[in-house]
């Protein structure tokens, strides 16, 4: 019975030891994954594939490879091979049995799958192969997407390039930043994203033209750019984009290198191109010393490729300053724009320059020098020489603003000239108030809303430099001008506006201001202010209202002083009889005291001072005609 007995309690324990033995290993029982991504469609980043995870529970590993242990989210702790070469990279790594696991995969240093949840599977009591993922896509095969490419030709005219290397490319990347297209429709050869040195362009029939072929998806953004070369010194400056449309092919239009339209004609050849300038003014302006760096930076509007810089170089025994360029390819038809820098103290100084002439809507190039080039009969040598005394030819001398201090207190008189302003609202247009609602459509408020000055040139007045516009600056009473006889004022009612300010040892030669009508921002759109230097020995300056925006206030000749186009009269000769007599003389008569309204040729022959006006003093200017 205890033999018995005992074979029993024997075998019993030895099925209960197998029990548990079962029961524990099922908890530790190490098990293989091998997992599999598609990575057809990437380009590889460092040319190794690679899988990091952790258990989900403490996060403390990720299994282990022959024995070795695979840290927790270890980027480089599983390499995945593709050793059949078809795109699909695999790795077999040992895990626990009935665990939750998470991971992603890796291009070389980069998770898959940014912003978005990790994978994660769960192991059981056996081996298992994880069917083939599409990596950075969750439950999508690769093999479901619509790869239909498109193929795109990117072309670039290189003609205007002077240096050009002996290699021209293009590097670009998807919204994905994972690839910039494929070399073939079969997805096989992904183009590395942003690689100056990934893609070459051919010039096949020697016009300077140079083209590549590429398959791009549909539907995705492209950034691009070309490159003079194949790194980055060579990359042009505009950003390029295009989204693919779903088409059987496709072909991007030529596009000129650095420029965002068409090339212009870059083929005339000049030998040696010269900028020549005089900076007698500049200095006499105390705006320049022979001491200061003198460049001319050209190629404004896109009459360059882009926008180049050479520096001037005094002559001896002169205030003429030059500097030749050697082989230089131009348009004839879009001539030059061009512009000169002081360069003081590491600090660049531009010029202080309109363009008269410029009758475009660029107001940028409206301050800009310009050189036509197409009424030239030679190109073989240009010289453009900016040497006049004047304040309105474009070949005038440059001045600058001067930075230095004044050196000693001093009042200065400020005076604005209106006129500009009366004959552009009698010409029809209005002063639009561009940060308010003081917009000025008739002589009437022109005259009687009163003039203020604002910005740091008025600073002295109340210790503020630009002072809110509107009723703010129309409350100040300190930055008013006036044109009563008063507060420096010389001839009460003339439309001279005056202000007086003192200024400090330490304040700035040059000032900036700009002039509103009741307080208002209606001189002039936003970035066109008045530069002034003081000039100690003459105290007194004396401005246009108008004058930073020759373009808009086309009723006044800047150069002149008097009004043009429409009102261009025959002066005090009123009934346009072409004499000058009593008759005359009767009509500005009648104007004054019947309160008739004369026409504009009235207007303009009447007021013979153009101060806006018609009063005595124009009757006493006919007079003294006749007598004379």
């Amino acid at each position: 019975m205890c033999n018995i007995l005992n074979l029993f309690l024997t075998y019993s324990m030895r099925f209960l030891e197998k029990y548990i033995l079962l029961v524990f290993c099922s908890f530790v029982y190490s098990v293989s994954v091998t997992f599999n991504v598609d990575m057809q469609e990437q380009y590889l980043n460092g040319g190794s594939v690679y899988l990091a995870g952790a258990d989900s529970l403490t996060l403390s590993s990720f299994g282990s490879i022959d024995t070795m242990q695979v840290d927790p989210w270890d980027p480089s702790g599983v390499i995945m091979l593709d050793d059949d070469l078809d795109g699909v990279f695999s790795a077999t790594v040992e895990l626990d049995s009935n665990t939750v696991y998470l991971y992603k995969y890796l291009n070389g240093n980069q998770y898959e799958l940014a912003g978005e949840s990790d994978r994660f599977f769960t192991t059981t009591l056996n081996d298992t192969v994880i069917n083939i993922e599409c990596f950075n896509r969750i439950g999508v095969s690769c093999d479901d997407i619509d790869n239909s490419l498109v193929e795109t030709i990117f072309s670039v005219d290189m003609q205007q390039i002077t240096e050009l290397d002996s290699i021209v490319g293009l590097l670009g990347v998807n919204d994905l930043f994972t690839n910039f297209g494929y070399m073939n429709d079969s997805l096989l050869t992904p183009i590395a994203p942003y690689d100056p040195s990934a893609l070459s362009l051919i010039d096949s029939n020697g016009d300077g033209v140079y083209s590549v072929s590429i398959f791009l998806e549909p539907g995705v953004q492209y950034q691009y750019k070309f490159i003079n070369g194949n790194d980055w010194g060579g990359v042009e400056q505009t950003d390029r984009s295009i989204i693919i449309p779903p088409v059987s092919g496709m072909y991007v239009n030529e596009v000129c290198f650095n420029l965002s339209e068409d090339c212009p004609d870059f083929t005339t050849s000049v030998n040696q191109l010269t900028f020549k300038t005089n900076v007698s003014n500049a200095i006499i302006d105390n705006g320049f010393s022979l001491g200061d760096t003198l460049v001319v930076r050209w190629g404004y509007g896109e009459t360059q490729p882009f926008e180049k810089e050479d520096t001037l170089q005094l002559m001896p025994f002169s205030y003429n300053y030059k500097v030749d360029v050697d082989s230089v390819l131009i348009s004839e038809e879009d001539g030059l724009y061009y512009q000169y820098y002081k360069i003081l103290n590491g600090q660049n100084y531009r010029e202080i320059f309109f363009n008269f002439q410029y009758l475009g809507d660029d107001v940028v190039l409206a301050e800009r020098r310009y050189f036509p080039l197409d009424s030239l009969n030679s190109y073989s040598e240009i010289m453009i020489e900016d040497n006049l005394d004047s304040n309105v030819d474009p070949r005038r001398m440059p001045v600058f603003l001067n930075t230095d201090s004044i050196g000693e207190e001093i009042e200065v008189t400020w005076t604005i000239d209106m006129r500009p302003a009366y004959y552009q609202i009698l010409a029809g247009d209005t002063l639009v108030d561009i940060q308010g609602t003081y917009d000025v459509y008739d002589v009437d408020s022109l005259y009687t809303w009163g003039v203020w000055m604002n910005g740091p040139a008025s600073s002295p007045a109340n210790g503020q430099t630009w002072t809110q516009w509107g009723l703010t600056l129309q409350g100040t009473t300190a930055k008013k001008m006036w044109d009563d006889g008063t507060h420096g004022d010389a001839v009460a009612g003339d439309h001279i506006y005056t202000l007086m300010l003192n200024y400090d040892a330490d304040a700035q030669v040059g000032q900036e201001c700009k002039f509103g009508i009741k307080g208002g921002d209606n001189e002039s759109s936003y970035g066109l202010n008045h530069y002034e230097n003081i000039n100690v020995a003459d105290p007194n300056i004396h401005v246009y209202w108008g004058s930073i925006n020759p373009l808009f206030y086309n009723a006044w000749d800047f150069d002149l002083n008097e009004p043009v186009g429409d009102f261009s009269c025959s002066m005090m000769d009123l009934n346009n009889d072409g004499i000058i007599n009593v008759i005359d003389i009767i009509a500005v008569v009648n104007i004054i005291i019947s309160g008739y309204t004369p026409s504009q040729d009235e207007l303009c022959a009447a007021d013979t001072n153009s101060d806006g006006v018609i009063n005595v003093i124009d009757i006493i200017s006919i007079v003294n005609a006749i007598i004379n």
